[in-house]
């Protein structure tokens, strides 16, 4: 497990000096315009499949703000070996795959457009000038000249392409095919290489970021017939959707940046075959993300179903909480919703002591834990009785499988927030 490492007094005095948010460097001279992390995803497992070396791969992004600049992330950190690219783009999309003519621009990684990512390995494009329309959706078309193995957000929720050869600086989408939908064995959509776009804007305030599981990265959120039919690329029906859009029609005083950071079956604790657990990957896809400013921290389902007790889930958190404050960004907590199971249905619920233990640590989040903040999502989902173990139900009109919610389940929990929690 994690162990938190006391931080310098100097960095403590650095967080404090910059109001809050140690992740906001000071302006320069006569500008006021900072990087913002308006969309991400994070990588959670190596895939094999396809294969792209000699193909472009067009990753479809949605930045969450507006701006006139911005960068990329790409990452191999969850693969076990080197990737090469040749070149990489960006693009406003058009339709498919295509990209409107004019609008793709080359970017750059220290100067160079060639790249090679080591296993593990990071980096960010060099700075681009390119104006930027909030959920305006935009392509990042990556030339791979070899992968041996594909580092993957599995649940992305949105149709993603690939073609044979070289076709990064090109507006058409001839010869693209949508990327295989399957990833973990579900339809799920997922991302290639790609983790974040950050934009350079003069008023946004702050960059929210969401940790958690499937719940966060939006599981059933697309998904029809009440979760039982088809799943759905392209809809945005998470709940950090909902909070991204009515953010946005607030007051510039609030943060508009919402980046997504879930990973399905994700764990406070362990990490499991879906990928590293919140300590582990907090540094990575949290407290590192441009611009931060608030964490909502939405897991401990996962740790209480696989076998957890309160007192690991709440030592694992008070962990988490700490090093946001430490980084000198506010932390939000949120309770863990329902996991009964009616009679007849399929699949296996809470247990008796694991639904006390689900009480406890939302007892806790409620009323002890030192979070800045509280979303009950309990409240919002709870209200379909009891199952036979006696564990809470979630309502029937918001859920699609008893663990996660539907798309209205989603849409609830989205209105939910208070929005004063980021004023």
């Amino acid at each position: 497990m994690f162990k938190l490492r006391k931080l310098a007094l100097a960095s403590l005095t650095l967080a404090h000096h910059l109001g809050g948010c140690a992740e906001i460097p000071a302006s320069p001279a006569g500008s006021q315009e900072r990087f913002f992390s308006a969309w991400t995803v994070s990588q959670n497992i190596a895939e094999k499949a396809p294969a792209l070396s000699n193909h472009t791969v067009r990753m479809i992004v949605r930045p969450s703000i507006d701006g006139a600049s911005l960068r990329i992330k790409l990452e191999n950190t969850v693969a076990p070996a080197p990737v090469v690219f040749s070149a990489a783009y960006i693009g406003v999309l058009d339709k498919g795959a295509a990209i409107i003519p004019g609008t793709n621009k080359a970017l750059k990684f220290n100067g160079q457009t060639a790249l090679t990512l080591a296993a593990g390995a990071s980096v960010y494009s060099d700075p681009l000038e390119f104006p930027v329309k909030a959920f305006q959706r935009l392509a990042v078309s990556l030339d791979v000249t070899e992968a041996s193995a594909v580092a993957t957000h599995s649940l992305g929720l949105a149709t993603n392409y690939y073609a044979p050869g070289m076709h990064a600086g090109e507006a058409s989408g001839e010869g693209f095919s949508p990327v295989p939908p399957n990833a973990q064995g579900i339809k799920a959509f997922p991302f290639y290489w790609i983790t974040a776009v950050d934009v350079k804007s003069s008023t946004n305030k702050g960059t929210i970021v969401a940790i958690g599981d499937s719940i966060t990265d939006g599981r059933c959120s697309t998904a029809t017939d009440n979760g039982r039919g088809e799943v759905l690329p392209d809809l945005y029906q998470r709940w950090t959707d909902i909070l991204a859009r009515r953010l946005a029609a607030l007051p510039s005083s609030y943060p508009k940046a919402v980046a997504n950071e879930g990973i399905a079956g994700n764990r406070i604790l362990a990490a499991g075959v879906t990928g590293p657990s919140a300590l582990e990957r907090l540094e990575r896809d949290v407290l590192d993300r441009a611009g931060l400013t608030h964490v909502i921290f939405f897991e401990g389902t996962n740790d209480i179903f696989r076998g957890a007790t309160p007192t690991q889930v709440i030592d694992g958190s008070r962990q988490i909480i700490e090093r946001v404050h430490a980084k000198g960004a506010k932390i939000i907590g949120v309770t863990a919703i329902p996991r009964g199971r009616p009679e007849g249905a399929s699949g296996t619920g809470l247990s008796t002591i694991q639904e006390q233990y689900r009480h406890e640590f939302n007892d806790w989040i409620r009323t002890r834990a030192g979070f800045d903040g509280v979303i009950d999502f309990d409240a919002v989902m709870a209200g379909g009785g009891k199952s036979p173990t006696g564990a809470e139900i979630t309502r029937p009109a918001y859920t699609c499988d008893f663990v996660h919610p539907n798309a209205a389940g989603y849409k609830a929990l989205g209105e939910s927030i208070d929005l004063q929690l980021f004023q």
